[in-house]
């Protein structure tokens, strides 16, 4: 027999949205390790042993990237301006119009997708990065940060056709073509 499903829980469902829901928030803390990197969570304020709020700040210090919807019936404007200082990306009082949280979830998972994207795309530049020998890294972290060629041969006390080569290489593994470029890629990883 079929649990009977909430009309939030069959309304993003009849959108085709994959949904899950947990009886209490420890199971969901218990769980959450292990879910998609992408997505939105939907919070209530008031649930067994830990609030929304404190839900909200426990996901927080685990480093969630994941939007959360805040909902509740008993909300006030402190409380709503408690969840945004703690990075709730949207408050709703329940019962909440049906089209604006619909909005708001594709919202959410617009920005879920990006931040997975960005963090994908993170992790690939780190990984090329990484690929490098030392003598190509420090190349590249010099030339990011703007030092001619031979100012860096000098530094490095190689030569400038030993460098040159160093740094094509370096190029090539990254599949980056100047100095803009490169100080682009290492911003990107903070190595700037």
């Amino acid at each position: 027999m079929r649990k009977q499903l909430s009309p939030l829980h069959f309304s993003l469902e009849s959108l085709g949205w994959k949904t899950r829901v947990w009886n209490d928030p420890e199971t969901f803390l218990i769980d959450y390790e292990e879910l998609a990197a992408d997505g939105c969570f939907i919070f209530d304020i008031r649930m067994p042993k830990i609030d929304g709020l404190e839900l909200l700040e426990r996901l927080n210090a685990k480093g969630n990237k994941r939007p959360i919807i805040i909902l509740t019936g008993h909300g006030d404007v402190n409380m709503a301006v408690k969840a945004f200082k703690n990075g709730a990306f949207d408050f709703f009082l329940k019962p909440p119009a049906e089209k604006e949280l619909i909005e708001a979830v594709e919202k959410a998972l617009t920005v879920s997708s990006d931040v997975k994207f960005q963090a994908e795309k993170l992790a690939y530049d780190r990984k090329r990065f990484d690929s490098l020998t030392d003598r190509e890294k420090d190349v590249v972290i010099l030339v990011g940060k703007g030092m001619m060629n031979k100012t860096i041969a000098d530094t490095l006390k190689i030569s400038e056709k030993t460098l040159q080569q160093h740094r094509g290489v370096a190029c090539k593994k990254l599949n980056l073509i100047n100095a803009v470029e490169i100080a682009d890629f290492l911003r990107n990883l903070n190595l700037r």
